[in-house]
C-alpha cells in the first residue's frame, strides 16, 4: 500500500516545476537520470520516487511511492 504524501500546495508547485525542468533537461541534452532505476527526490519530510514516463516524455512520481 502506498504511503500518503503530506505536501502543501506550495510544495506541489515546487515539485511540478522541478519535474518539468528535469524533464526538459533530459530532452534538451539527451541524458537520462537514474536510467536503471528510480530517482529519489526529497521534499520536506517526503521522499518521492520519480521515473521516466516514455509516453508522456516526462519524469513523473512513481505511483507505488511509499511501498
Amino acid at each position: 500500500m502506498s504511503a500518503p504524501l503530506n505536501l502543501t500546495a506550495e510544495q506541489l508547485r515546487t515539485l511540478a516545476t522541478a519535474l518539468d525542468e528535469l524533464s526538459e533537461t533530459a530532452k534538451t541534452h539527451h541524458v537520462s537520470f537514474a536510467p536503471s532505476g528510480f530517482l529519489e527526490i526529497g521534499l520536506g519530510d517526503n521522499t518521492l520516487s520519480v521515473g521516466w514516463d516514455a509516453e508522456a516524455e516526462a519524469y513523473v512520481i512513481d505511483d507505488r511511492n511509499g511501498e
